[in-house]
């Protein structure tokens, strides 16, 4: 795991590097999932011991519970990501086993354990897509002619065949942002079970283990592991791994594969490559600019158009878009539809800009779709966090430095921290927060952190690496932000059916109203006692737009979810 640093003087010897000053699980404080108290100390160094070891008194878990004990539904959380590691000890019982790859195959792929005895790789076909039905989600407002292409698209879906690969599988070496994301959405405690020559196989109970060549197992907590929870660690994640591709159909079978499976959220944890509605719209001063261009450049489309019919070349209304065009459209329409039936969280953009990156703008008063953009424990919009109009709601994560001519937020833990210099003229000087989310990594040297590998030297690890194996990492950005939310969503759904049945389901916009519901403007970021405040980002009189610009309907608390979804 990565060691924070703090040099604000909190107890350090001239200001050199401190231990970690926060407790590693803060943010379920500052998203009351966790009910912790962590003393009135405020400054030196019993301010490190104070806000590192808090009381914990409850948690919502406990409310849950205590309302219901005999329910155990969990609820179901669909990531739209790189992928997630299944051998991670944290992450191992939480994966659905209707995760799929649809970043190698079209209709989708997943990996099953390679057979010593037939090593060779082998596929054989499974039907990931039977049973699709869109027809629940009524008039997604498209045209006849992207109504026809999608059920022509819904039909070769529901016949494919997606393979079974013995292969290694892709999400141990590319999955660390979705791993990462995953543990925050439900992430548990775990321990590693190990015998003296190969460690057991993940999918196997450690009550049913038994050793094949009469080595004794061993059944113990790795030190290398965190006693680690997700917002709601007792709730499941089905992983659709994507690429990054700008390829719409693998997106289009992402969400209608989610839509499938019944899940309760979907997750976006990060923009779609949308070569038109992913671009950052021109300031102000630059749009009239743009608008020149856009037109010089609709004028020769109507050029080429009108050259083509003169030649006497037809378009097929039912062909695919070369540039992915109807594909495009047709995937804005399905996420609109699907996020009334299921809640949509979206992350709301890293780049520090007054507008939301695609498709977390899509969010209205009229759909399920939730854009987060991400606060820290100071009370202020995360440096890198995009806001303005559209931000649905805010929840922690870590911060971003900011140096222009509106602000300067500087990370005083840097090493040049004491002997750089910059001069913020007019602008404001903004305190940076050292706070990060801490969550699971991929083990091993594809992860954030680049662990060590196990013992076997084996690359990559697919088996437990052991201590020292790169299990967990900070991490933050509106990605981490979104998948707190996430994890709030999943409580609130389970709480929905622990009190309503199995099969009760939150809809989408029954579930935003929820999520916003629980929000509050006047409330700061555990551990920290400062409430939300704007910030001059782009301009010197952004803050007085007000906090919604900022924070939408403020800052995610569960218990209050919670209490709604249990009818409190």
């Amino acid at each position: 795991m990565s060691q924070f640093d703090v040099t604000d003087g909190l107890g350090g010897n001239d200001g050199q590097a401190m231990p970690p000053a926060y407790y590693f699980l803060w943010h379920l404080v500052a998203l009351g999932v966790i009910k912790a108290q962590f003393g009135p100390v405020t400054t030196g160094a019993d301010r490190l011991a104070a806000t590192a070891s808090p009381t914990i008194t409850g948690t919502v878990w406990d409310t849950i519970a205590t309302a219901f004990p005999q329910a155990s539904e969990p609820a179901v959380v669909a990531l739209i990501d790189v992928g997630v590691s299944k051998l991670h000890p944290n992450l191992r019982t939480r994966i659905d086993p209707r995760s799929i790859d649809l970043a190698s195959h079209r209709h989708g792929a997943t990996t099953q354990p390679i057979d010593p005895a037939n090593p060779h790789e082998r596929e054989e076909e499974a039907p990931f897509f039977a049973g699709l039905d869109i027809s629940g989600l009524g008039a997604l407002g498209l045209g006849a002619d992207d109504t026809a292409f999608l059920s022509a698209l819904v039909g070769e879906l529901t016949a494919s065949k997606g393979v079974v690969r013995q292969l290694a599988d892709g999400d141990e070496t590319f999955g660390s942002h979705g791993t990462a994301v995953a543990g925050l959405v439900v992430g548990e405690p775990a321990a590693i079970i190990e015998s003296e020559t190969d460690p057991a196989p993940p999918s196997v109970a450690p009550e049913l283990l038994a050793s094949s060549n009469g080595d004794a197992l061993s059944i113990c907590p790795n030190p290398g592991v965190l006693p680690y929870f997700g917002v709601d660690p007792f709730s499941r994640l089905i992983s659709i791994r994507t690429s990054f591709d700008t390829d719409p159909e693998q997106f289009i079978a992402a969400f209608l594969h989610a839509w499938n499976c019944g899940a309760d959220i979907i997750l976006l944890p990060r923009g779609l490559p949308d070569p038109v509605r992913s671009r950052v719209l021109p300031k102000p001063d630059l749009a009239q600019n743009d608008h020149l261009r856009t037109n010089r450049e609709k004028a020769d489309l109507f050029a080429r158009l009108a050259e083509e019919g003169a030649a006497g070349s037809e378009i097929d209304p039912y062909a695919a878009s070369a540039s992915g065009a109807r594909e495009w459209t047709i995937l804005e329409k399905l996420i609109v539809a699907i996020s009334r039936k299921i809640p949509v969280i979206c992350a709301a953009g890293n780049d520090g800009e007054s507008q939301i990156i695609y498709p977390a703008r899509l969010a209205a008063a009229d759909n399920g779709v939730v854009a987060v953009g991400a606060v820290t424990p100071n009370g202020l919009r995360s440096g890198y966090s995009n806001y303005g109009d559209g931000l649905t709601l805010v929840a922690p994560a870590d911060d971003g430095e900011v140096f222009n001519r509106h602000q300067l937020r500087r990370d005083t833990t840097h090493p040049a921290a004491n002997v750089d210099y910059y001069d913020p003229g007019r602008g404001q000087v903004l305190p940076f927060s050292s706070y990060a989310l801490v969550t699971t990594d991929l083990p091993g040297i594809y992860g954030y952190e680049a662990g060590s590998p196990p013992r076997s030297a084996r690359v990559p690890p697919f088996a437990a690496p052991g201590t020292g194996g790169g299990y967990y990492t900070t991490f933050g950005g509106t990605s981490g932000a979104s998948a707190l939310v996430a994890g709030v969503a999943a409580l609130a759904a389970r709480a929905n059916k622990a009190k309503n049945g199995p099969a009760a389901r939150l809809d989408g916009l029954q579930a935003k109203a929820i999520l916003v519901a629980a929000c509050r403007h006047a409330t700061p970021v555990r551990p920290g006692t400062t409430q939300l405040a704007p910030d001059p980002m782009n301009a010197d009189d952004e803050p007085t737009k007000g906090l919604s610009y900022y924070f939408g309907a403020g800052l995610l608390d569960a218990e209050i979810a919670v209490d709604a979804a249990l009818g409190n």
